[in-house]
């Protein structure tokens, strides 16, 4: 497993925000980034499959100096990113109203596959590296990708198109009557 394992999950996770997170009916989709941008609401209607972005923030940040419980926070969020699989409904954030789940965009499975090497690299070298010191440290181009990330988390906030009104989720508009 080479050295920059970190650095390909990151180029992955950046990757996969650039595409449809998931798929759904009625011709919608919900971009990845609007996904990570807004996921912390879904804990109101009991949707935790975000907190894999958190998990492999720590499990990122951690893997050398506590190489075992980066592995575990790593796998816990590969946990996460499988149980997305069993979503159903998605509310979208033009008509806030919620829509099946039909299917997930390229956006997931990049996503996912970065949590997935991640991980796989991470067992390598915990399996490998004998003490924290022979662990691969960071390097320009992980630097590099996770201001990248930063940017673009930035960037995506100032958009319009990904705005939603929070009050509008929790209590989404009346459905027009017709005569």
């Amino acid at each position: 497993m080479p050295a920059y394992y970190v650095s390909i999950s990151l180029l992955l996770y950046l990757l996969g925000l650039c595409f449809d997170g998931a798929l759904m009916g009625a011709e919608r989709h919900m971009p990845a980034l609007q996904m990570l941008l807004y996921g912390p609401w879904g804990v109101a209607f009991e949707l935790y499959q975000w907190f894999a972005n958190p998990l492999l923030a720590l499990a990122i940040l951690s893997h050398r100096r506590l190489r075992r419980l980066s592995l575990l926070f790593g796998l816990l969020a590969l946990y996460l990113a499988a149980s997305s699989l069993g979503l159903e409904r998605l509310p979208d954030n033009r008509s806030y109203a919620f829509h099946d789940v039909t299917g997930f965009g390229v956006g997931f499975y990049l996503w996912s596959l970065s949590i997935l090497t991640f991980c796989a690299g991470q067992a390598w070298w915990c399996w490998k590296a004998r003490k924290a010191d022979d662990m691969p440290g960071w390097n320009w181009l992980d630097v590099a990708l996770i201001a990248a990330l930063g940017v673009m988390l930035y960037a995506a906030t100032q958009m319009p198109s990904l705005r939603f009104e929070v009050d509008q989720v929790l209590m989404p508009p009346e459905p027009a009557h017709s005569l």
